[in-house]
């Protein structure tokens, strides 16, 4: 789907759908229990000013789509500044042939980068070695400056620095969105007293994209 022109170049963004949740019960009850709502997952892409712009590839994971929210702004930053950009599910990705960096984003669960993010890590190892990476992780928990929530925060990444060495990283606040949950997770996160939120600062992270442009 053709999007209009961000500054001087076109913007291509295109949505796909990802269906989340794995059936936990034999019966028909318990596959709807644990089906997630469909959720847009953004691929997009920009050129840059020339033919011999660098070409930069951010990755991410995400469950309901926030994550891709945020890989989304630093694309347009990135944009904006004629770079040449694509943005990708970790997933879909073998390769990392004809990129000249990589930004890598995942959102937090239970502590834990998602598998489909940390499994690129390992996959495309060899490679990041080479490249230049950065990675970003979005998150609800332990959003505070005091030293245990930094200490919880580089648990998150723990994993991922013992496979690559990134020469930046950014932990941003994110977002609770009950409808994007499947059944089962709405109503764990009601018991524990949580609401829709949406902490994500868009001007630190378009801040953040400006500061690794450089």
């Amino acid at each position: 789907m053709n999007k209009q022109p961000v500054s001087r170049r076109n913007f291509l963004k295109i949505a796909g759908f990802a269906l989340g949740g794995m059936v936990l019960g034999c019966s028909g009850l318990g596959f709807l229990a644990t089906r997630q709502p469909e959720v847009e997952l953004i691929q997009m892409q920009c050129k840059g000013d020339t033919p011999e712009t660098e070409k930069t590839l951010i990755i991410y994971a995400s469950k309901c789509g926030s994550t891709g929210e945020v890989a989304e702004a630093i694309a347009e930053v990135l944009c904006d500044l004629g770079m040449d950009v694509d943005v990708k599910l970790a997933e879909e990705v073998t390769s990392l042939d004809g990129y000249n960096r990589v930004i890598i984003g995942s959102a937090v669960r239970m502590g834990n980068w998602l598998p489909a993010a940390t499994n690129f890590v390992k996959a495309q190892q060899t490679q990041l070695a080479q490249l230049p990476t950065v990675i970003f992780s979005v998150h609800l928990s332990n959003l505070g400056d005091d030293e245990a929530a930094r200490e919880a925060r580089a648990a998150y990444t723990a994993p991922v620095h013992e496979l690559i060495t990134p020469q930046a990283e950014a932990f941003f606040a994110g977002k609770m969105d009950l409808a994007r949950l499947d059944f089962l997770s709405r109503m764990i996160i009601k018991a524990m007293k949580s609401q829709n939120e949406d902490k994500r600062d868009w001007d630190t992270i378009r801040a953040w994209a400006r500061e690794i442009a450089g």
